[in-house]
């Protein structure tokens, strides 16, 4: 591995460490709050169905929080950005915008990482083969990195916490709640499946559910499911890359 790269992973760990290890040794109670919106759902279908769909709900919560954990990344940028003025100091570095939102990012998953590790191990429990283990941390990073891609994006754009608060809420509602996350696409309309297909987050609980043995869609693949969470990966990448708003004019 080149100095130069060396040096980047330095950056990328250094600003994950500033911004979520040494708060969470200041604030530990962080993970507990970080955890509560995907294991409230996954307790209320649990209880709802009677168990029944407690693989579903498994599923739906691993995305839901690899979502919420993404695009949380947004309302950080903001506070940074709008109310504390630190990206300033990161605009004047050599730190690039990449580099600066791959930090923060994995400073989220600091927050998560105790209800991902508990979700992921759930997933593999439910799993019909350990085969699957490799396609569902593959599955983790393309979900998380799209996602935090799209929080990076849209935090450089906005001008105050309200809004960036608002907006990200309602994108995380459109993308984890509302496509079949949670439940079977075959519940949905012909023409609505169709639309579903064109979200990422709905290949990604396909993927999973495909993994727990549940019977897969006509016409889709795990391959199909991959292919378009890798385009949604790229692309977002690359427009958190060219089209973010990095320095103030």
């Amino acid at each position: 591995m080149s100095h130069s790269v060396l040096n980047l992973v330095n950056q990328i760990f250094l600003i994950a460490y500033v911004t979520g290890f040494l708060w969470l040794r200041r604030n530990p109670l962080s993970l507990v709050f970080t955890a509560i919106s995907p294991f409230s759902l996954l307790f209320i279908l649990f209880v709802v169905s009677n168990g029944q769909y407690v693989q579903f709900a498994v599923a739906g919560s691993l995305v839901m929080a690899l979502v919420g954990f993404g695009l949380a990344l947004g309302q950080d940028i903001s506070l940074y950005k709008i109310e504390y003025k630190m990206q300033d100091v990161f605009v004047a570095s050599p730190v690039s915008p990449i580099v600066y939102m791959l930090g923060l990012a994995l400073s989220e998953l600091l927050y998560g990482l105790p209800a991902l590790v508990v979700l992921i191990s759930l997933a593999v429990f439910f799993s019909t083969s350990l085969a699957f283990l490799p396609i569902l941390l593959l599955n983790v990073i393309l979900i998380w990195g799209t996602m935090s891609s799209i929080g990076f994006f849209l935090s450089s754009h906005m001008l105050h916490m309200r809004n960036a608060t608002q907006l990200i809420s309602f994108v995380n509602v459109v993308i984890a709640v509302v496509p079949p996350v949670f439940y079977p696409i075959s519940t949905l309309p012909e023409p609505l499946q169709i639309v579903s297909y064109f979200v990422p987050t709905t290949h990604a609980s396909l993927m999973l559910q495909y993994s727990m043995g549940f019977p897969i869609p006509e016409g889709w693949s795990i391959y199909l499911g991959l292919l378009v969470q890798g385009i949604y990966f790229g692309f977002f990448m690359l427009i958190a890359k060219k089209k973010a708003l990095w320095r103030e004019n």
